[in-house]
């Protein structure tokens, strides 16, 4: 009788509860982390026999050798009255190592006694062996320099990790996974073509003269030594779709103008190399923009598989890019910093020194210096006679980016329309493609150029549109500016150029998954959240990223080590949209920092090679004003906007405003009539005097052999007339009269300028003191050029003229 009871109420249990849904885990993470909290989930099977009442709930469990690890109650049926098809229980922890088998069970009774199961092996490895990729990424980077090695063994040790200590299956992975996952991806074909493309026109671009005809029309606007240096720092944002191009064309274009007017070649190389990748990292259009915007995009979509909810975070990555750029505190900042110096003519530390030694020795760089001639940038440099005009570089340019522009409204509009959701302009670009419409701006743009440069020919010297000759049917008697075979070799040499960029962004791909495959991201994200609170996680990351990028003298290899491992520990830690989006923003703004503080990068020695001054030179008097912007990105923008302090423009307001009074009072004026030092400059003198002492060197002997190099005597008139900031002489109505009438002391510094033009001994047009030679043709139109604005006139001409013809026998 019993047994028919007992019998009796399972019948009812089945029919009151039904079946309990069958269990189905989902893959999990291919490795955890000993003692670190990870989520479970699983999908739900039902049968069509089995029915439940509405008010149903759903006991899940997990256990692990007899121990219950979690579990959950959850109605079986959703708000909208479907049947739920995946659970998941959060906060399991398992403390040992190597491969564990857990058990997931599901019921709808309390007690489990109608219960469906399954099985799942996890792999579980200590929390400082998923780190070991990132750590030996770095070693390998700095021990041979190449960060290519860097990222492949990177790649192989996390997949080392993943494949549970096997070599062979490690270095399988790589070929058969990794790899071809990075390729594989529709997004990151995207990206390579696009980069292809824009590296392939601004080659056209620049055979074509384009480019250099733009540096060609500023030299009109290079007067003094501070217009020449703004014609630099101006033209910097106009060549802002490529780092390289910028920092080969404004080196090469504008050296020759620099030097006629005493400007240092280090400040030169500044110049050139603080303005290509602050400018080319934050530009919505340029050759990073494939680069960064994939990066971002790897991790929101390896989140968003993960199941996180990343509410507040736009789940288009350009998007996410363009909200991280009022954060990026160091390129904005650098760029101010080096515009307010050349207005206020203030330099400090050894770059105080290399512009005096210009000015008053006629040195434009040291006796030591090693110039190293650049061969590398010949497949920019445009045919031997070919006129450089300006339009044939500024059209292109405007054109793609009118496409891209374009093409981000026409998607992002028509994706809004099949989802019924109103045109504001945050769902026409949240919604735009931006991949497909770079793509669609670069290769039109490419097209169009070809034509553009096909139907100009080159008659007389001078480019002319034929349409006369073709109207009549007559042959022009010129040749094309460039036939479309000349087009495709320039183009295919572009793709060449950057190949090497497009490897290391295929092994940036391949080591990020793997690193995240590795579980280095939820170890960090462990460590981080209870020792570190997470609004200091951007400052720290900025850190980081300068060391990594200054070890390996790689801004792209660096972001690539840290976006698997640091953006989903940021987001882990905190799970903050604006510490999400600050933390993107640290990785990038720390990687241009060190990648401008480190001899090794190769922005650096481009810069230094495309200016013609020595590498080490360049970086130490670089070194300085870096580390002082570094500094002020940290202390006044990324800590304080992390924790809230004030958001991220006034971040930038606050750190723009400390820039000018510490320029203002740390700096000191070129042109200073005692020739008065910075503190810093005096504090280093003062250690290399204490040097030179213990080798026998004299402070007389020193002070005797620095004297008779310069060229400057000390004028009392012009120390009495003298006006700056920290003098009372800047406060009298008369000073501020002069400005108000656009009558300052910039006319006196023209007319020094004009000396220097017309004395043939010391004057850097006819003779380069780096390279000991002397270059007739350029001499000439130097010469016609400073009669045209007025600032020589005949007889200085004729001297000038007749010295550079004298220096010319002399060295034949």
């Amino acid at each position: 009788m019993r047994a028919v009871v007992v019998c009796l109420l399972l019948v009812l249990a089945g029919f009151v509860y039904g079946d309990s849904p069958g269990v189905q885990p989902l893959e999990p993470r291919p490795v955890l982390v000993e003692g670190v909290q990870f989520n479970l989930l699983w999908n739900l099977i039902y049968t069509n026999e089995t029915t439940y009442d509405p008010g149903t709930k759903l006991y899940s469990r997990v256990l692990w050798e007899g121990t219950v690890l979690g579990q959950n109650e959850v109605d079986l049926f959703a708000e909208n009255g479907t049947l739920l098809q995946v659970n998941s229980i959060s906060g399991i922890v398992i403390d040992e190592r190597n491969a564990q088998t857990i058990v997931v069970e599901s019921s709808v009774t309390p007690d489990f006694a109608s219960v469906e199961s399954a099985t799942q092996e996890l792999f579980l490895v200590p929390g400082a062996v998923t780190i070991l990729s990132p750590i030996m990424a770095i070693v390998i980077a700095v021990a041979t320099r190449e960060v290519l090695y860097a990222l492949y063994f990177g790649t192989f040790f996390a997949a080392l990790i993943v494949s549970r200590y096997d070599p062979f299956q490690a270095f399988l992975r790589v070929l058969d996974t990794y790899l071809p996952r990075s390729l594989g991806n529709i997004d990151h074909a995207f990206v390579i073509l696009f980069t292809w493309c824009l590296s392939g026109l601004i080659a056209c671009i620049s055979k074509s003269g384009g480019s250099f005809g733009v540096a060609e029309v500023s030299r009109k606007f290079a007067k003094t030594r501070t217009s020449v240096q703004l014609v630099i720092f101006l033209l910097g944002f106009v060549i802002f779709f490529d780092d390289y191009a910028n920092t080969l064309i404004l080196g090469n274009t504008m050296r020759f103008v620099s030097d006629a007017l005493w400007v240092s070649r280090e400040k030169l190389a500044f110049l050139v190399d603080a303005t290509t990748a602050p400018v080319a990292s934050i530009a919505p259009v340029s050759s990073w923009i494939g680069f960064e915007v994939g990066l971002i995009q790897e991790q929101i979509d390896l989140l968003l598989f993960r199941g996180e909810d990343l509410s507040g975070v736009n789940e288009n990555a350009y998007l996410v890019f363009l909200e991280t750029i009022p954060s990026r505190f160091y390129p904005i900042v650098m760029l101010f910093f080096q515009f307010f110096m050349i207005v206020a003519r203030r330099e400090f530390g050894s770059m105080l020194v290399a512009e005096r030694r210009a000015i008053d020795e006629h040195k434009l760089v040291r006796d030591d210096a090693n110039v190293v001639d650049d061969e590398t940038q010949s497949a920019l440099v445009p045919e031997e006679g070919t006129p450089l005009k300006w339009w044939n570089g500024v059209i292109p340019i405007v054109i793609v980016i009118l496409l891209v522009l374009l093409a981000i409204l026409l998607t992002g509009k028509s994706t809004a329309e099949e989802l019924g959701l109103p045109l504001t302009a945050e769902n026409v670009f949240g919604y735009g493609d931006a991949y497909a419409s770079l793509m669609y701006g670069g290769f039109t743009t490419t097209l169009i150029a070809w034509f553009m440069y096909r139907i100009q020919y080159i008659v007389d010297d001078a480019l002319e549109f034929p349409v006369v000759y073709w109207v009549r049917c007559k042959a022009c008697p010129g040749r094309p500016l460039m036939t479309m075979e000349k087009n495709l070799t320039a183009f295919i040499d572009g793709i060449k150029g950057i190949l090497a960029p497009v490897l290391v962004l295929v092994l940036a791909w391949a080591v990020g998954s793997a690193i995240a495959d590795s579980g280095a991201d939820i170890f960090f994200a462990s460590a981080l959240s209870g020792s570190l609170d997470p609004r200091a996680l951007p400052a720290l990351t900025f850190v980081i990223a300068a060391v990594i990028s200054f070890c390996t003298g790689t801004s792209w290899g660096t972001m690539s080590i840290l976006f698997p491992i640091i953006v989903p520990t940021s987001w882990y830690a905190a799970r903050d949209s604006e510490i999400f989006i600050l933390t993107i923003s640290a990785i990038l703004s720390g990687a241009v920092f060190g990648d401008h503080c480190t001899p090794i990068s190769d922005t650096t020695i481009l810069s230094s090679i495309s200016s013609r001054c020595d590498v080490m030179h360049h970086t130490m008097t670089q070194l300085p004003y870096a580390l002082t912007v570094g500094c002020i990105s940290v202390l006044l923008g990324y800590l304080p906007v992390g924790y809230s302090a004030y958001r991220d423009y006034w971040g930038l307001v606050v750190s723009c405003i400390f820039s000018m009074v510490f320029i203002i009072f740390v700096g000191v004026r070129v042109d200073h009539p005692k020739r008065v030092l910075d503190s810093l400059t005096i504090s280093t003198s003062y250690l290399s005097s204490l040097c030179s002492r213990r080798g026998g060197k004299s402070d007389d002997e020193m002070e005797e052999k620095s004297q008779a190099k310069s060229f400057y005597v000390y004028d009392p008139d012009y120390d009495r007339d003298f006006v700056d900031i920290l003098r009372l002489s800047f406060w009298k109505p008369s000073t501020w009269k002069k400005w108000l009438c656009c009558t300052t002391d910039a006319e006196q510094e023209e007319d020094m300028v004009v000396d220097h033009i017309a004395d043939a001994e010391y004057d850097p047009i006819l003779y380069d003191s780096s390279e000991d030679f002397v270059d007739e043709e350029y001499t000439k139109d130097s010469v016609a050029m400073a009669m045209d604005t007025g600032s020589l006139d005949e007889e200085e001409a004729s001297l000038a003229t007749t010295g550079t013809q004298q220096r010319i026998e002399f060295h034949e």
